[in-house]
Parts: structure tokens; C-alpha cells; sequence
């Protein structure tokens, strides 16, 4: 008779990443890459004066931003955008979550969040020049009106697809009202808050920019009507290039930081 055998586990293998996320990885960068080609290509042929190469606009930048004068832009628009956006981030979820969650919030709101949406608002930007006047007042009514509507709807949607059987258990359990919206609420609206924080992100900078090209006096948007004015392109160009780079890198950070959050649920 035979002895029985013992049936022993695979020593598991440590799994790499698969080849969709290698793809999902790789193919922004790629993108990148033959971006910067074509626009290399095409400089380098001057087919006009105002695409120079790539590697011209790259050693521009260095020196662009050892400039003081660039410095000193950088930082006032920095300020601007921060003073604004942390504000923006909880006065849009109490008013979206207002609206999420009270349909008289809704009735009262939904008229102006429509108006925010739909109006040009570079337009807005005389009439906040006459209010408040060539300084960081109307740069800042410009980056809110420009970021705030999109963590109101964001909010609003979230709180909106919160499953009402979880809430009315919550509240079977003796859950007060603000208890469930922290427990409940509030999680189960979280990916949509934080997806409507990361499209305010980019859109504060870009009112930001638009409105000191407008005042043309300061920051990053006046750098680059100087620049523009001055026709210096390698210059005006790594200025936009580094305008990108930080928008694309803050806006990065906070996916990173929704995702996050998501897998932590």
C-alpha cells in the first residue's frame, strides 16, 4: 500500500504589473515624447517665427526661471491661487452638499450654479476690474467664479447618489443626522467631491493666468503679455511650459490622492 500524498501549495509568485497597466503607464508618456518630436520637427524646418524648437524653448527656460522678475510672477499667482482655492474647496461642498441634500438649497441655487455654467466668463472680467479694481481682487473673484461651480456640481451629484437604503439604515440604527452624513454621506460622496476638487485645481490656475492677461500688470499672466508684446517667443513659450508642467503635476497629485482614498474605503 501506498503512502498517501501530501499535497503541498505553489510557493506564490510576486505578480508584476500586468500588461494594461504598463499600457495605462506608458502611453502618456509616449504621448509626451511625440509631442515633443513634432514640435522639435517642426521648429527646427522654421516654417514660422513663432514656433521655435523645443531644446531653444528648454534653454530659455533656465534662464527664465533664474530671472527675478519671473520669480516675483510666480509667486504672486501662487498666492492668488491658494488664498482662493482652499475657500473654494469648502464653501463649494457646503453649498453642493446645501443643494445635495435640501431641495429648497436646490430650487434657491440651481439658477446661479446655471449662470455660472453657461456665461463666458472672461466677460465677467471688466466688471470685476471696475468692482475691486487692477489688483488681487479681481483676480481672485475671477479664479472663484472660474473653480467653484465645478465642486458645487461635483458635491451636489455625490450627495445626490448616496444609496438611500444605507442612509435610512444608519438612521434605524439611532444615527443622528450629522452622525450619518459624516459616516454615510460623506464617504459614499467622497470619489465625486474629490473628482470636482481636481477639475477646480486646474481651472483655478487657468482663471488665475486669464485674469492677470487681462490686468496685464501682474503674475504669470502679465509676464506673458510682456513677453508677448516684446515678441520674445522662447521666453513667452517657457513660460506657457512651465504654466503646463504645474498644472499637470497639481492636478496628477490629486488623482493620486482620490485614487488613494478610494482604494482606503
Amino acid at each position: 500500500m501506498s503512502a498517501p500524498t501530501v499535497a503541498t501549495a505553489a510557493p506564490l509568485r510576486r505578480r508584476g504589473p500586468t500588461r494594461a497597466q504598463l499600457t495605462d503607464a506608458s502611453l502618456p508618456v509616449l504621448s509626451v515624447v511625440v509631442f515633443a518630436a513634432i514640435w522639435e520637427i517642426v521648429g527646427r524646418l522654421e516654417l514660422s517665427p513663432a514656433v521655435p524648437p523645443l531644446t531653444s524653448v528648454l534653454a530659455a527656460m533656465k534662464d527664465v526661471l533664474l530671472d527675478t522678475r519671473f520669480q516675483d510672477a510666480a509667486t504672486n499667482t501662487a498666492i492668488s491661487v491658494v488664498v482662493t482655492f482652499l475657500p473654494v474647496i469648502v464653501f463649494g461642498t457646503l453649498i453642493g452638499a446645501a443643494m445635495g441634500g435640501n431641495r429648497w438649497a436646490e430650487w434657491a441655487g440651481a439658477p446661479y450654479l446655471s449662470l455660472a455654467l453657461s456665461i463666458p466668463l472672461v466677460s465677467l472680467i471688466p466688471v470685476f476690474m471696475l468692482i475691486f479694481g487692477l489688483g488681487r481682487g479681481t483676480i481672485i473673484a475671477v479664479i472663484v467664479v472660474y473653480s467653484l461651480p465645478a465642486v458645487i456640481v461635483n458635491t451636489q451629484a455625490g450627495i445626490e447618489s448616496v444609496d438611500r437604503d444605507q442612509l435610512d439604515m444608519a438612521r434605524s440604527f439611532g444615527a443622528s443626522r450629522s452622525l450619518a452624513f459624516r459616516r454615510v454621506v460623506l464617504p459614499s460622496a467622497s470619489a465625486l467631491i474629490l473628482a470636482g476638487v481636481r477639475v477646480a485645481a486646474g481651472r483655478s490656475i487657468k482663471g488665475a493666468i486669464i485674469a492677470e492677461q487681462v490686468i496685464g500688470l501682474v503674475g504669470l499672466g502679465g509676464l506673458i503679455q510682456r513677453y508677448g508684446g516684446a515678441f520674445a517667443v522662447e521666453d513667452l513659450y517657457a513660460v506657457v511650459l512651465f504654466i503646463g508642467i504645474v498644472g499637470i503635476a497639481v492636478v496628477r497629485l490629486i488623482g493620486v490622492a482620490e485614487r488613494r482614498f478610494a482604494m482606503a474605503r
